[in-house]
């Protein structure tokens, strides 16, 4: 309860502050909009596993791929560059093998991430790259310790512009995190772990 507390917490102060100005004047957005997408998951380790800690052998550790749903906001102060603020959840097992003894954790992530954007000027067809980072929130279903990863976010894609408000987006997008253990010492990977996200789904400008 205090992780989802501390989550919205988060989401409530970034709307508030990208609605207010230090003289508490109204924000206003530059072509703004909100935007729905569903995404796929692919987690592959970006670290060797032969290493060890004090001579005891890292434990394999895996994620299954899974599907999710990504909620965007973006703003575009400038005609080549903007800023986002991204909620994801999806949900996954994490499998450990330490040993002979297999491990498999089903978990829930809650994505908060922000990013800088920047792209060209075009009417219909829009490609932009995104560089920016936040933290990743790991559930486990299981009676164990919740766990804050922080991340990078790298995202590219293309932006396609109807007549109306209505668009539609497709992209992929990278996170780059420490593997998360839930405070368990015997799961610890020491890995660092690359997300690979593609995306497509809908926005509305406002």
């Amino acid at each position: 309860m205090m992780q989802k507390r501390f989550l919205s917490s988060v989401f409530a102060l970034a709307f508030i502050g990208a609605a207010t100005t230090g003289q508490a004047q109204v924000y206003k957005f530059h072509g703004a909009d909100i935007g729905v997408d569903a995404t796929g998951q692919y987690t592959t380790s970006i670290t060797s596993q032969t290493d060890s800690t004090n001579g005891t052998p890292l434990p394999h550790q895996g994620t299954t791929d899974s599907p999710g749903v990504l909620v965007t906001l973006r703003d575009h102060p400038v005609a080549w560059a903007g800023v986002e603020v991204n909620y994801q959840y999806t949900k996954f097992d994490e499998r450990f093998v330490s040993g002979t003894q297999p491990t498999s954790l089903t978990t829930n992530m809650h994505e908060a991430t922000a990013a800088y954007l920047f792209h060209p000027h075009m009417r219909r067809l829009s490609p932009y790259v995104g560089i920016g980072g936040g933290a990743l929130d790991f559930i486990p279903v299981e009676h164990l310790t919740s766990q804050w990863r922080g991340t990078g976010l790298v995202d590219v894609g293309l932006d396609m512009q109807t007549h109306s408000r209505l668009g539609f987006r497709i992209g992929a997008r990278d996170l780059i995190y420490r593997a998360p253990n839930y405070g368990q010492s015997q799961l610890a990977s020491s890995r660092w772990v690359s997300t690979e996200e593609p995306y497509g789904g809908v926005y509305i400008k406002f």
